[in-house]
């Protein structure tokens, strides 16, 4: 395949066009202005547009890296040769999937290229897959160094071997490890968990043995505590219906002792009620009765000492009257008043004291009666309610003895007899024993039923002794697949060491004459004359950087040899060399692109001056160069 011209509307390209010579093309563009940017877009233009990447912290996916910065939508044509004709493919953005659409034509005809699809065209024009691609012949600034890949190593083996590019020494080793690690890997791994679980049962088949003999053992206990139970409640039984008869003869007593207590003290209070009618004055209305008596008498011997003080006043007032006139030197001039007038009226006044007297005395006399037949009939009273009281209280205390005691006795017999302390123990055992029966059943139960545990057990060894064959002849497979890849190893690796070792040899320009390379791509050097290898680790940037791109170079024409060979593509890959070493690499690349298309895009015009005297080198320069 060829490249013949690119045009691109991808990140800052719009529109713009980039086309190639038939050999080395060397293209000339200022940082930032699209190298790498070109270099993507005709990666994706093969390979196409991975739109399940996603963004990551600090690199962002392709299809938001390189979304046009004018908005116009993702698109591009790729002119190429191959095998004889020149095709067009285009790549256009549909349904907002970037570059979604696809399509492939003849330049000549406008007829579509037969099996040539988006995700195939690549790996058809190329002859390699896009990880392939990366490792071989796409060189960049940070990716000289030749790294594993299994699609590498499935492309060496097939030119190596059989022609067959589905098979990798890594990914089959990968895959047998992945089985022989999901079977065994440490304590992890199908056999460990059978083997655990295979233990587990053992354990469980153990513990289920000596549950049962346990509940063999604490079933014949608890026959014997039942046998034992059943003769005390025998016992209890007999003592029971004693207790019955003796408690219900002493309920009845009880009962009647009550009844007879509550008859009594209902008829003592119905005779009070009948002792008190409604007629009959009670005590407290005769002793008010008494105290208004008392008062009565009280206020007639006080107003009958008023009453005689008061006409001894004026008896006395009457006498003064009648003598004052005969004193000598009296200082009061009164009037004689006659003793003819003075006498009848003392006399009536006291005539009217002998007739209050005589009345008081009367009058004292009928309440002083009627006081003395009031406290006979209060204390009689009293002595009557006394005694009721009295009778009263007797009967309530009986009443309440007679009810203690039929409380007591209903009591009684209602608990009934008591079982002797070996009786409640034996009770006590056998309720302990059921129990603990209970509980190993239980235990039982979610052990399980021996028959399948046994059963299980079964399969467990079965499968594990079938794991463990898998197991054994996984590792025989493998310590195979070592032997086949060590010849394999054999074959390729002297192959790829001796084209690196003429590159590198070129470009060191005789110094390094031996390069050696593992599987894993570890290279040591040798100088020309000595006799030890040198680790890469000890070259200087330079020398490694040589080394790489001979290495690279190598794997270019052991992946992809002539007439079959894909373009070169270097991306500012030629950086990092000096003056002379890149002198010489342009030298060696020259030769090259006499067989293979080569794209060299710098930044620097340090190349255009090395190679401005070759007329067959195309050179290309973008805006701002």
């Amino acid at each position: 395949m060829k490249l013949l011209q690119l045009t691109a509307t991808f990140g800052c390209l719009q529109g713009d066009t980039l086309e190639f010579g038939p050999g080395m093309t060397l293209i000339g563009a200022p940082n930032g202005s699209g190298k790498s940017t070109w270099c993507a877009f005709l990666r994706t233009m093969l390979y196409g547009l991975d739109t399940r990447q996603r963004d990551r912290k600090g690199a962002p996916a392709d299809k938001n890296r390189y979304r046009p910065w004018s908005g116009s939508p993702m698109e591009g044509l790729l002119v190429c040769e191959f095998q004889g004709r020149v095709l067009e493919l285009r790549r256009t953005s549909a349904s907002g999937v970037p570059m979604g659409d696809f399509s492939a034509v003849y330049q000549d005809t406008g007829l579509a290229v037969p099996g040539l699809t988006g995700e195939t065209a690549g790996e058809i024009l190329t002859g390699v897959s896009q990880e392939v691609f990366d490792r071989s012949v796409f060189f960049r600034q940070t990716g000289l160094a030749v790294s594993q890949s299994q699609e590498l190593e499935k492309r060496i083996t097939a030119l190596v071997s059989s022609g067959e590019e589905d098979v990798s020494w890594t990914e089959a080793n990968e895959r047998l490890k992945t089985w022989l690690h999901r079977r065994r890997f440490h304590k992890s791994g199908l056999i460990p968990q059978l083997e655990a679980e295979e233990a587990q049962l053992q354990q469980t088949l153990t513990q289920t043995a000596s549950l049962r003999q346990d509940l063999a053992q604490l079933q014949a206990r608890a026959a014997g505590l039942r046998q034992q139970k059943d003769h005390w409640e025998s016992r209890l039984s007999m003592e029971n219906d004693k207790f019955q008869t003796i408690s219900q003869r002493r309920y009845a007593e009880a009962a009647a002792e009550l009844d007879a207590a509550e008859l009594q003290l209902q008829t003592l209070l119905a005779r009070q009620q009948a002792d008190a009618p409604q007629t009959e004055p009670d005590p407290d209305e005769l002793e008010e009765e008494i105290q208004d008596t008392l008062d009565d008498l009280s206020s007639r011997r006080r107003l009958m000492t008023g009453f005689v003080t008061l006409i001894v006043l004026l008896t006395l007032c009457g006498v003064v009257l009648f003598a004052a006139p005969h004193v000598p030197q009296f200082p009061l001039q009164l009037p004689e008043i006659p003793l003819l007038f003075l006498a009848p009226v003392v006399g009536i006044l006291w005539l009217l004291v002998l007739l209050f007297t005589l009345i008081k005395s009367a009058c004292d006399r009928r309440d002083t009666k009627a006081l003395d037949e009031l406290r006979a009939l209060l204390e009689t009273r009293q002595q009557e309610d006394s005694h009721l009281a009295q009778d009263l209280r007797e009967a309530q205390i009986r009443r309440e003895h007679a009810q203690k005691y039929f409380e007591a006795v209903s009591q009684q017999s209602g608990s009934g007899p008591y079982l002797p302390p070996e009786a409640e123990a034996c009770r006590a055992s056998l309720h302990q024993a059921e129990q603990e029966i209970a509980q190993i059943q239980g235990q039982l139960t979610a052990l399980g039923d021996p028959v399948l545990v046994d059963a299980r057990l079964d399969e467990i060894q079965e499968a594990s002794a079938r794991l463990q064959g898998d197991y054994d002849a996984i590792e025989v497979a493998m310590e195979a697949l070592k032997e086949a890849d060590d010849q394999l190893h054999a074959r390729f690796s002297p192959q790829l060491s001796q084209t690196a070792a003429g590159y590198f040899q070129q470009l060191t320009q005789g110094r390094f004459s031996q390069v050696a390379l593992d599987r894993s791509f570890n290279v040591t050097v040798r100088e020309t004359g000595a006799l030890a290898d040198r680790p890469l680790a000890l070259l200087s940037q330079g020398t490694a950087d040589q080394l790489y791109l001979a290495l690279r170079l190598a794997v270019a024409d052991l992946v992809l040899p002539s007439p079959q060979a894909c373009p070169l593509i270097l991306d500012d890959a030629l950086l990092s060399f000096d003056d002379d070493r890149l002198a010489v690499v342009l030298h060696l690349l020259t030769e090259l692109a006499e067989d293979r298309q080569i794209l060299l895009f710098t930044c620097q015009h340090r190349e255009f001056f090395m190679l401005e005297d070759r007329p067959e080198i195309t050179t290309v320069t973008l805006p701002g160069f």
